[in-house]
């Protein structure tokens, strides 16, 4: 699968989703990607370990984990590659462009990491 196919899916999914809530209560989305050093299973297990250290309500789908806060939502898509693959990760809060922007940031430069160096919910006391 090419990214450019990849990013067209995940900008189609977005869109979809802010199209279905009423206007007024739009959220803030903001988005990323990476290009890991892992393969698909790699990848979702890193999504997997990193919301578990959030401690955030959260689904898993067959690409996908997503994570539940209060005031917004997380999605990390993983895309395999071959050996490698892409982290897609979307946030949506419902007051601030900066809050999701920065949790899209935490969010890539944590699954950049190995999972042997990846916090774990004790660890990670740090509410974004």
């Amino acid at each position: 699968m090419d990214l450019n196919r990849v990013f067209s899916i995940g900008l189609l999914s977005t869109l979809l989703a802010s199209v279905s809530l009423p206007a007024a209560a739009r959220p803030h989305v903001a988005s990323g990607d990476l290009l890991l050093e892992t393969n698909l299973q790699g990848c979702l297990s890193r999504a997997e370990i990193f919301i578990e250290g959030l401690g955030v309500e959260s689904d898993q789908g067959e690409i996908d984990r997503t994570g539940y806060f209060e005031d917004g939502t997380f999605r990390i898509l993983c895309y395999g590659t071959g050996a490698e693959s892409v982290a897609v990760v979307f946030a949506a809060h419902t007051e601030s462009l900066e809050v999701a922007s920065r949790f899209v940031e935490m969010a890539l430069k944590t699954l950049a990491q190995s999972p042997t160096a990846l916090p774990s919910r004790t660890q990670n006391s740090t509410q974004y």
